[in-house]
C-alpha cells in the first residue's frame, strides 16, 4: 500500500495527500482498501443513463442486479420516468417482471402507480406481463385506476387485459373508479364492456362503491347504463340505504331524476303515452317540442302586446316569459335526456330563430310587400332574396356533418393510433381524443355538446344546434352575413311600410308623440314583430364583424378566444357577453369554448409550454405600470366586467396582423387578407351551396384534408409560419 494512504483525518475517515495528486500512477484501490460500490440504485434514481451504461458494461452491476428487498435498478429508473436508464437495462437483459418492494410489485407497476405511461409501453414491449398481482392482489389496471390516468388505462386495455379484471376481494376496475370518484373513467370502463351488474365479495356492485364518493356523475353513468337500482348486498342493503348511510341521498336521487326515475328508483312515466315512455321516443318528442314551441309563443307574445293595452299586454308579456321558461326547465326535468337538462343543449334557442324567421316572413308577404312593391320593387327584391338565402344556410347549417373526425372502426386500428403516437411521442390529450379514441388533427377540438371532435372547429353555436366546424363554417358565416342585410332590407321596408299608411285616430298615446303613435294603431302586430327583428341586429352584427375579422386573419373563433385570452377572466358576466358576442351563447362551455379538449394548435399555445408566460420585449410582455385608476383603467375594467372587450379588441386589431409580418410569421394560418378570403370563400360556388367533400378545405390556395392534417405543411413553414411561435394576443394583458 502507498504510504500516503496511511493519512487520515481526524475522523477517521481516508483522504487524499497533496502528494498522490502529483503521482500520476495513483490508482483509487491504491488509495482505499476497500473502496464503496457505486449506488445503482441512486443513479437509476436520478436518470444517469451514462453511469449506468459504464457500470453494465464493466461487469460491476448485473443487470438483474436487486437489493435485499428485491428492488432493482429498473424499479427505480421507472418509477422515476427515467426513459433512457429503463431502456439501457432492458436493453442489457435486466428481468422486466421482476417484483420487489413492500408490494411485491414489478417495474411496470410502480411505473403505473406514478401514471408514466411511457415507461409501461417501453416495459410492454420488452415482456412485462401485466396479469401479475401485487403483494396485494392487485393488477397494473387496478393500480392505473387508482390515479384516474385514461392515457394509462386505454394503454392497458389495448394489451388485452380484461376490464373485468378483480382483485383478492373481488374488487372490478369499474367499482375502484366509481369509489374514487372519477366519472371519465367510469365512462371508458362501461363503454369498453364492464360488467355493470359484477359484484364483489360482499356483493356490492359499482353503484354501490360509487354512492361511498357521492360523484354524481359517476353514479348517473352507472344507472344510465343499467346498474341494478335494487341489489341488495350480504347485509340487505340496497344502493337507497347505502346512499342514505353515507349520506349521499340527495345526490343518488338528483342522479335518478337525471335518468328518469323516481326517488324510489321507480320509473317515470309508466302511464305516459307511447311517445313519452320510450326513452329514444320521448327525446325526439322533446327536441321536436323544444323547436317548435318558440313559434307559438312568439305569436302569442306578439298578438298580447298588439291588442291590449301596455298596462295589461306588459305584464302578461312578463308572465308569459316566467311561465315558458318555467315550462320548459320543468319539461326538460321531467323527460330530458341525461345531459340535456338545461335550455342551452337543446334546439329551444334554434326554434326562437326558426319561429322569428317564420313569422317575419310570413308578415312580410301579406302585410309589408303588397304595400312597397309598387314603391320599393328593387328593395323587395333584394330583401326576398336575402331572406330565401338566409333560410336556406340557417337549414343547411343546422343539418350538415360540421366536420366530425370520422372515427376508428374497430379496437385494433385504436390500437394502431395509440402506438403511433407513443412513437412519435405525442400520446397527450393534445394528440389523442380519448373519448372518441382518434387521433386530433390540427385545430380540431372535442365538443362535449355533441360528444364528437370537429376538425378546424370554430365554436357550437346554440342557435343552430349544431357546431360549427370546417365542414360548415362557410354556410354559417353565409347565414350571418345574409341575416345582417336582411334584417336591414327589411327595417328600411317597415319604415317605408309604415310611412305609407293612412293616419288613424290615436285614443291614448301615453308618453310617444302623436306621430311615434301612429304605427302603434295602425299595425302593432307588424310594429312588435319589426322591432324583435331589429333587437336580434345587434348581436348578429357583432357576430358579423368578429366572424369576418376572423376569416381575414385565418382564425377560428376558438384560436381567437384562447390567442388573445379575451373572455378567460374570473368575472362570470364577462365570461357571459363574451361567449355571447362570440358564439351566440351565455356561457363558455355552452359554445364550445372552453379550453379543454383542443387538439394540437401551433397558433395556441399549449399550457405551460415554453411560451405559455410572455416575456420578452414584446408590447404583451410588459406593463407600462397603469394603475387601476390610471388612463382608460377604469373604462377598462367596464368593458372587461361587460364582456365587449372581446369584440373590440378583435375589432380594433382586425388588420394588424396582416400589417406587421412579424405576428403573420407566429400565425402559420394567415397567408394575408386577399389568400384568406379567397381559402374561405372562393373554393367553389357549388360547394358553398352544396358542401365541401368531407373534411378539405382549402389552405394557402392549395386543397387541404382536415382529418388528417397532423402537421403544418411544409409550404407554409416554408413561408414563415410554423409551430414554433407563440401567437401573440390581440390586445394588452392588462388585468381587472
Amino acid at each position: 500500500m502507498n504510504p500516503a494512504s496511511s493519512a487520515v483525518p481526524a475522523k477517521g475517515k481516508p483522504t487524499l495527500s497533496t502528494t498522490d495528486v502529483e503521482n500520476t500512477d495513483l490508482e483509487l484501490s491504491d488509495v482505499l482498501p476497500n473502496p464503496p460500490q457505486p449506488d445503482v440504485m441512486k443513479m437509476a434514481q436520478l436518470g444517469d443513463e451514462a453511469g449506468v451504461r459504464q457500470l453494465l458494461d464493466s461487469g460491476k452491476i448485473p443487470a438483474n442486479y436487486a437489493d435485499p428487498e428485491g428492488i432493482t435498478p429498473l424499479h427505480w429508473a421507472a418509477i422515476n420516468n427515467r426513459y433512457n436508464v429503463c431502456k439501457v437495462l432492458l436493453e442489457a437483459g435486466a428481468d422486466v417482471n421482476a417484483v420487489g418492494g413492500e408490494s411485491v410489485a414489478t417495474p411496470a407497476m410502480w411505473a403505473a402507480q406514478e401514471k408514466h405511461y411511457y415507461i409501461v409501453d417501453l416495459l410492454t414491449r420488452y415482456g412485462a406481463d401485466h396479469q401479475i398481482t401485487d403483494g396485494q392482489g392487485y393488477n397494473i389496471l387496478h393500480l392505473a385506476t387508482f390515479n384516474g390516468n385514461l392515457f394509462l388505462i386505454i394503454l392497458l386495455l389495448h394489451q388485452g387485459i380484461n376490464v373485468d379484471v378483480k382483485d383478492t376481494q373481488g374488487h372490478t376496475p369499474l367499482m375502484w373508479a366509481a369509489y374514487k370518484g372519477f366519472p371519465a373513467c367510469v365512462e371508458l370502463y362501461l363503454s369498453w364492456g364492464a360488467d355493470v351488474t359484477a359484484v364483489d365479495d360482499k356483493q356490492l356492485t359499482a353503484l354501490h362503491w360509487a354512492l361511498v364518493k357521492g360523484n354524481f356523475q359517476c353514479i348517473q353513468k352507472l344507472i344510465e347504463y343499467g346498474s341494478d337500482r335494487f341489489h341488495k348486498t350480504d347485509t340487505g342493503n340496497t344502493p337507497l340505504q347505502a346512499a342514505k348511510d353515507m349520506e349521499t341521498l340527495h345526490i343518488f336521487q338528483e342522479a335518478l331524476g337525471e335518468s328518469g326515475y323516481t326517488k324510489e328508483a321507480r320509473p317515470k312515466h309508466t302511464n305516459a303515452p307511447f311517445f313519452l315512455s320510450v326513452p329514444e321516443s320521448r327525446e325526439s318528442f322533446l327536441r321536436k317540442f323544444l323547436f317548435f314551441s318558440p313559434f307559438v309563443l312568439i305569436w302569442v307574445a306578439l298578438t298580447a302586446l298588439s291588442i291590449l293595452p301596455a298596462i295589461l299586454s306588459i305584464p302578461i308579456l312578463i308572465g308569459l316569459f316566467i311561465a315558458s321558461n318555467m315550462g320548459v326547465t320543468k319539461a326538460l326535468q321531467e323527460f330530458g335526456a341525461p345531459g340535456q337538462k338545461v335550455v342551452h343543449k337543446t334546439p329551444f334557442l334554434a326554434g326562437i330563430f326558426a319561429g322569428t324567421a317564420f313569422w317575419l316572413g310570413l308578415r312580410y308577404f301579406s302585410t309589408v310587400f303588397p304595400a312597397t312593391y309598387e314603391q320599393h320593387p328593387i328593395l323587395n327584391f333584394v330583401f326576398m332574396i336575402f331572406y330565401g338565402l338566409c333560410v336556406y344556410f340557417y337549414a343547411f347549417s343546422m343539418r350538415a356533418d360540421p366536420g366530425f373526425v370520422p372515427l376508428t372502426s374497430s379496437r385494433e386500428a385504436q390500437k394502431e393510433i395509440v402506438q403511433d403516437l407513443l412513437s412519435q411521442w405525442k400520446y397527450d390529450e393534445r394528440n389523442f381524443c380519448v373519448h372518441c379514441m382518434v387521433r386530433m388533427p390540427l385545430r380540431s377540438k372535442h365538443c362535449r355538446r355533441c360528444s364528437r371532435c370537429v376538425a378546424r372547429h370554430d365554436h357550437h353555436c346554440p342557435w343552430i344546434f349544431n357546431c360549427v366546424g370546417v365542414s360548415n363554417h362557410r354556410q354559417f358565416l353565409a347565414y350571418v352575413v345574409t341575416l345582417e342585410l336582411g334584417l336591414i332590407s327589411y327595417i328600411s321596408l317597415a319604415y317605408f311600410y309604415f310611412s305609407a299608411l293612412p293616419e288613424v285616430s290615436v285614443e291614448n298615446c301615453l308618453f310617444l308623440s302623436v306621430s311615434m303613435c301612429q304605427p302603434v294603431w295602425a299595425d302593432p302586430f307588424t310594429l312588435y314583430l319589426s322591432i324583435w327583428g331589429g333587437l336580434q341586429s345587434t348581436w348578429v352584427t357583432m357576430l358579423f364583424i368578429v366572424q369576418t375579422i376572423q376569416v381575414l386573419r385565418g382564425q377560428t373563433t376558438y384560436e381567437n378566444m384562447h390567442g388573445s385570452h379575451q373572455g378567460f377572466d374570473d368575472h362570470e358576466v364577462s365570461n357571459m357577453v363574451s361567449s355571447m358576442i362570440t358564439g351566440g351563447g351565455t356561457s363558455l362551455g355552452g359554445v364550445g369554448l372552453e379550453p379543454s379538449g383542443a387538439g394540437p394548435n401551433p397558433l395556441i399555445t399549449a399550457p405551460g409550454g415554453a411560451h405559455g408566460g410572455r416575456q420578452g420585449h414584446g408590447h404583451q410582455g410588459h406593463s407600462h405600470g397603469r394603475g387601476a385608476h390610471g388612463q382608460g383603467g377604469t373604462w377598462n375594467k367596464v368593458l372587461r366586467l361587460l364582456g365587449v372587450d372581446t369584440f373590440l379588441a378583435t375589432a380594433k386589431d382586425g388588420v394588424a396582423d396582416n400589417k406587421n409580418r412579424s405576428r403573420r410569421r407566429q400565425n402559420p394560418w394567415n397567408r394575408g387578407i386577399i389568400t384568406n378570403c379567397n381559402d374561405f370563400w372562393c373554393s367553389g360556388v357549388g360547394e358553398l351551396f352544396q358542401g365541401a367533400p368531407s373534411g378539405e378545405a382549402v389552405l394557402g390556395g392549395q386543397r387541404v384534408d382536415y382529418y388528417t392534417m397532423y402537421e403544418t405543411p411544409a409550404r407554409l413553414r416554408r413561408d414563415g409560419g410554423g409551430a414554433g411561435g407563440a401567437y401573440q394576443s390581440v390586445a394588452g394583458d392588462e388585468q381587472v
